[in-house]
């Protein structure tokens, strides 16, 4: 089992970060990885057509780096997906999707790496997820989903955390921000769905391994900091709900196409409940998007 720097027989590991716009949260991340315990790991940067000077700055700072250049932004899961065929072409044993706006204990792949040597069932797991800058406060400590309502929820989400959810435990999925699997389960399951372009498509990847009959796991071991929004410009920042009320139709049209009218109607709710807030324009976004979800619109959406 490898647990310790130096021990390698539990296999390679390889990270994905996906960088657009954002060269200095991912530089801080690739700075945290180079600590982690684990010896037996390969980097891998997909720059998904960064108009700033991303790569030239990545390349400089890190000249031996793995750095894929797309030409165009791809989202989250275009990136990660050339990110995966990567590692899985190198022959990775595990493959590990990190934000790049993460900062990573140096402990952390080492638990993730231990349950899937303890664990052969599970296909995914995630980590113990807190704030960058609020380290002793929660914001994922497993992923839940409520079916009726189409409500994916994190479980422990801002709570101080004083150890309440310190067990391995089932979940129904995994955030994108970091999502360890098993280059296996990533091969029966297949890619991250690029409909979704960005949210949406963890919870679909992490249904996908439970229906394939795996395990997707929390691992409280594996501590990760997170820069939240970091990855979504200030000026865009509203158009996650735009993204969020057209992907959980996508997402209810391949698992659970009867749903579909009980799901309009939870996101018009939800969009009243933003407007009795004062919250106009992340109202008007979620209806801009569940009318794209009724259109059958995918992809990249326009701020």
């Amino acid at each position: 089992m490898a647990t310790s720097r130096g021990t390698t027989e539990a296999g390679l590991a390889c990270i994905v970060l996906v960088n657009w716009n954002g060269w200095r949260d991912t530089a801080a991340c690739l700075e945290s990885c180079a600590g982690l315990h684990y010896a037996h790991v390969h980097t891998i940067v997909v720059d998904n057509g960064s108009t700033d000077d991303s790569v030239a700055r990545l390349r400089e700072r890190f000249p031996e780096l793995h750095l894929l250049e797309m030409g165009a932004n791809l989202g989250f899961a275009g990136g990660s997906n050339a990110g995966i065929h990567s590692a899985l072409a190198l022959g990775a044993d595990y493959i590990w999707l990190l934000n790049n706006d993460t900062v990573v204990d140096p402990g952390a792949l080492d638990a993730l790496v231990e349950v899937m040597v303890e664990h052969p069932s599970v296909g995914i797991a995630g980590s113990r997820i807190l704030y960058l800058d609020r380290p002793d406060t929660l914001w994922f400590a497993g992923g839940f989903f409520s079916r009726p309502w189409g409500l994916a929820t994190h479980r422990g989400a801002d709570e101080t955390d004083e150890g309440q959810y310190g067990s391995l435990a089932d979940a129904d999925f995994v955030t994108g921000c970091s999502l360890f699997a098993r280059a296996s389960a990533a091969r029966v399951i297949g890619p991250l769905d690029e409909r979704y372009f960005l949210y949406w498509e963890d919870v679909d990847w992490s249904v996908r391994a439970r229906l394939a009959g795996l395990r997707v796991v929390y691992v409280p071991g594996s501590r990760v900091l997170h820069k939240l929004g970091a990855s979504m410009p200030v000026a865009d920042g509203r158009i996650k709900w735009r993204y969020e009320g057209r992907n959980r139709l996508l997402f209810y049209r391949r698992h659970c196409p009867a749903g579909v009218p009980r799901i309009l109607l939870t996101t018009l709710l939800n969009a009243g409940h933003l407007a009795a807030l004062g919250r106009l324009g992340d109202c008007l976004e979620l209806l801009h998007g569940a009318f794209d979800g009724v259109r059958s619109g995918s992809g990249q959406l326009r701020s």
